[in-house]
């Protein structure tokens, strides 16, 4: 087999700080969504929308994306990014014009609301065990541990359904996470290597149930992942608000560690960039310009 060649970039991007230093979409008020991007008509993209309900009764809205010019039958990459209301809503005109050629699937939920709290919470947790997913300890109102539950979903329901839209064939798949959503991103390449060739996780939430998908990592044979792309990206003013912790100053140590073994890893070529000054909620839209730059190239 011919592996891709490793690539390790460490890279700091100067950026103003746009939200409270370590605040997750969770411990922000709920906000709405404006999908700004929707109200004009950007030169590059069509734009659709519409919800979606799986098998299994789970609903989802389809945020699509989709270039002006593309000849029916021929082949184009797309970028599927969770959280797919708060992604478009990030989403600028100038920033589709950088990708003409890249589609965009924003995976989201059936809410005017740019995060939808419990449902990325059941969505986006690695099960912890065989019977997960069940209410959360600490929020016994919501459940976490569903991720492989919603990974099926996607690849299985919301994948074809997206894709049987689009008038040319996927080259190559990439998927985008932040927070939560990044994590999520990591189980699904260690759960179902193949499936996407890009993988693109800004400031997951490694640190959740005690690094759980640390050890997790830890226990894939070394060449069980195949071959992938995969981009990491994170503020180094993250420190997590909440008093139970975990505190730690610059950039988060868990990810820093998720890079280097990662690396390590036959045939996953990583990079990673580093915003400076950036704390959690900014890392986001930072995101943005060079997650489609990586989907797209």
């Amino acid at each position: 087999m011919r592996y891709m060649k490793l690539i390790v970039k460490f890279e700091r991007i100067n950026m103003p700080v746009t939200s409270p230093a370590g605040l997750s979409p969770a411990k922000l008020p709920p906000e709405e969504a404006a999908l700004a991007i929707f109200n004009g008509e950007p030169c590059s993209h069509r734009l659709t929308r519409q919800a979606v309900q799986t098998r299994d009764g789970s609903r989802y809205q389809l945020f699509v994306a989709t270039p002006m010019e593309v000849i029916a039958g021929s082949a184009r990459p797309v970028l599927y990014m969770l959280d797919g209301n708060a992604a478009f809503d990030a989403l600028t005109p100038g920033l589709l014009a950088a990708v003409p050629n890249l589609s965009i699937v924003g995976v989201g939920y059936d809410t005017n609301l740019r995060f939808d709290r419990p449902s990325r919470s059941r969505d986006y947790t690695p099960p912890r065990d065989a019977s997960d997913p069940k209410p959360d300890p600490q929020r016994p109102e919501r459940l976490v541990g569903g991720a492989s539950l919603f990974v099926a979903r996607l690849i299985n329901e919301l994948v074809p359904y997206a894709e049987a839209e689009l008038s040319f064939h996927a080259t190559t798949r990439s998927i985008w996470g932040h927070s939560l959503a990044g994590m999520c991103v990591l189980h699904t390449l260690f759960t179902r290597p193949g499936v996407f060739n890009r993988y693109i996780a800004v400031s997951p939430s490694l640190w959740w149930e005690d690094r759980l998908l640390l050890r997790r990592e830890e226990e894939i044979a070394a060449d069980q992942l195949g071959t992938a792309d995969l981009l990491i990206m994170l503020g180094d003013s993250e420190r997590r608000s909440s008093p139970e912790g975990p505190h730690w100053d610059g950039p988060a140590p868990h990810t820093l560690e998720m890079i280097e073994r990662l690396s390590q890893r036959p045939g996953i070529s990583v990079s990673h960039e580093i915003f400076a000054g950036a704390g959690h909620a900014a890392t986001l839209p930072a995101s943005l310009a060079p997650a489609l730059a990586f989907a797209a190239r």
